[in-house]
């Protein structure tokens, strides 16, 4: 976030593959700000098609629009901290250029912000289709239910936060990074808005099916352990399920009739498989502890303090 912070609104947009949405991305956004002071931040991800182009063009027709290009494709989290660390505006807006987020909930996101809340997330349960239906339900589902991260579910890239969260997310310093991980990490006064996501006009999603999934792991690696945890709790039962059975059929040879061969190799190979899970829980935790370490996230974030006497 630059330091000339000044009282208007920063609309920051990742561009990739959008050449022939940029034009109408440009007219919906001044659209919605309408008499507001502005800064339209276009960022273009090393496209494959001819995006820049089309930013130059329509920033030389319009000087409240900025065009930055970065020298490769470093995907859509990355550009959007580029965008953020480069916004000026008292309120920012981060949005998907591919026009499903509505630049028309601008002005609703704003009002939020101005009513005293610091970050303002859009959600919808709207897809393209059946599939990315299914597969956001399946990835908020795993997330959030099963790894227990703490995140808004079914959440928009499009999100609105006012300059000091701008500022604090930049202070982020860690390369593997997502937007909802960060802004959820940093936890503030925020509220949920529900928009109509616009189903697709042209193209295709970016995010299909494994790179969903990819973004899923990122995020479970930036912001929760639970995965480390399952891998305890697992190896954990495993192995007290292996001794109570090995016990059982202890107990059975020694009155009875000895366990067969079968029952033997089937009990070591469970007690020996119990005990590496748990191992490399254990091991996980301390890594997952050193990753911590070595992101150098902020220890604490003050949200307010009294104001001085002095």
């Amino acid at each position: 976030m630059q330091g000339d912070t000044w009282s208007g609104v920063s609309v920051v947009v990742p561009v990739y593959n959008g050449a022939r949405l940029v034009d109408r991305l440009v007219q919906e956004v001044a659209a919605s700000l309408n008499g507001e002071p502005y800064e339209l931040l276009l960022i273009e991800d090393g496209s494959h098609d001819s995006s820049w182009d089309a930013i130059v063009t329509a920033a030389s027709l319009r000087p409240d629009l900025k065009g930055f290009r970065l020298s490769r494709n470093f995907g859509q989290q990355i550009a959007v901290s580029a965008g953020i660390a480069k916004a000026r505006g008292k309120y920012v807006i981060v949005m998907d250029c591919d026009l499903q987020n509505p630049a028309s909930a601008i002005p609703e996101i704003l009002n939020s912000l101005r009513a005293g809340n610091e970050m303002v997330y859009t959600v919808s349960k709207t897809r393209n289709n059946t599939r990315d239906a299914l597969t956001s339900q399946l990835f908020w589902f795993v997330l959030t239910r099963i790894f227990k991260a703490s995140v808004v579910k079914h959440q928009l890239m499009m999100k609105g936060m006012t300059s000091r969260m701008a500022r604090i997310y930049d202070s982020y310093p860690e390369a593997t990074r997502t937007v909802a991980g960060i802004v959820g990490d940093i936890g503030c006064k925020h509220a949920v808005i529900e928009v109509e996501n616009a189903r697709r006009g042209e193209g295709k999603s970016n995010y299909g099916f494994f790179k969903r999934f990819d973004l899923m792991i990122e995020m479970i690696i930036s912001i929760a352990v639970a995965p480390l945890k399952i891998l305890i709790y697992a190896g954990l039962a495993g192995l007290i399920a292996t001794l109570m059975a090995s016990v059982y059929f202890l107990a059975a040879a020694l009155f009875h009739s000895a366990p067969s061969g079968v029952t033997v190799i089937l009990l070591a190979v469970f007690l020996f498989g119990s005990l590496l899970t748990l191992i490399l829980g254990i091991v996980g935790v301390y890594l997952a502890n050193i990753y911590a370490e070595v992101r150098r996230r902020p220890l604490f974030l003050i949200a307010e303090e009294t104001p001085s006497h002095g």
